[in-house]
C-alpha cells in the first residue's frame, strides 16, 4: 500500500476496519502498511486503528469528533469559546455516550465524558460537519459532570468567575435541566440565573 492509494481517504479520519473492506485485506496486513506509512511521516495516528494525514486532514473539531463516534464537542472548549469560562482551555472536550477517554496526538489532547444518548440533544451542526453543543447546553453538560464541586449560591459563582451570562436563554436551561433527572441541576440553573441578575455579577465585570 502507498500513500497515494489511500487518495479516496484524504481530508477525513479513517480507521483500520474501513480501509479493510476497501482494499478487502486482513487486519494484520493493513496495520503493518500502515504502520510503515506513519513511521515513513506520510500518515498521523490519532489512536489505535485511527489515522489521518500530515497534509491532507479535516479541522481539530472534526477530527475529534470522528475519532469517538457519536460524540459532539461541548464542555470547557465550548463555554471558553464563548466567554463563558475565563480560563484558556489546552484539550478539546466532547460528549459522547461511549465510555470516558482521552486520547493525545499532533492535534492535540481531546477529552472524552460519558452521558446517556437522551441527553444529545441542543447541539448544532457546524459548515464543516462538526456537532457543537449551544451555550445553554455545554453549560449545562458542564454543571452536571461537575456537580460535587458547584453549590447554589452567588460566592460559589463569583469564585468560578462566569461570565458572558447575558447570552444565555435561561427559560431554555430550566427546560433542559429537567431532563438530566437531577434535582441539584435544577437549583443551580435557579441560583446562576439570579446571580446573573444581581449587583455581585454586575459588580465583576
Amino acid at each position: 500500500m502507498k500513500a497515494d492509494e489511500l487518495r479516496p481517504f484524504y481530508n477525513q479520519v479513517f480507521t483500520v476496519k474501513e480501509l479493510k473492506n476497501y482494499f478487502k485485506e486482513q487486519d494484520s496486513s493493513i496495520r503493518t502498511q500502515l504502520s510503515r506509512l506513519y513511521k515513513a511521516g506520510k500518515l498521523i495516528r490519532l489512536k489505535r486503528d485511527c489515522y489521518t494525514f500530515p497534509d491532507f486532514h479535516p479541522n481539530t473539531f472534526v477530527i475529534g469528533q470522528e475519532m469517538v463516534s457519536p460524540s459532539y464537542h461541548s464542555l470547557e472548549s465550548v463555554l471558553a469559546m464563548n466567554s463563558i469560562i475565563p480560563e484558556g482551555v489546552t484539550a478539546h472536550t466532547l460528549i459522547t455516550s461511549k465510555k470516558t477517554q482521552e486520547y493525545v496526538n499532533e492535534f492535540g489532547t481531546f477529552s472524552y465524558r460519558h452521558l446517556d444518548p437522551e441527553l444529545f440533544f441542543g447541539v448544532e451542526k457546524r459548515e464543516d460537519g462538526a456537532w457543537v453543543a449551544v451555550p445553554e447546553k455545554a453549560l449545562l453538560d458542564y454543571l452536571y459532570l461537575n456537580s460535587e464541586k458547584f453549590k447554589a449560591d452567588f460566592g460559589c459563582w463569583q469564585a468560578e468567575r462566569f461570565d458572558e451570562l447575558d447570552i444565555l436563554n435561561f427559560e431554555k436551561m430550566k427546560e433542559w435541566s429537567k431532563k438530566y433527572g437531577m434535582q441539584k441541576l435544577d437549583r443551580l440553573v435557579e441560583s446562576l440565573e439570579l446571580y446573573s441578575c444581581s449587583e455581585d455579577y454586575q459588580a465583576h465585570l
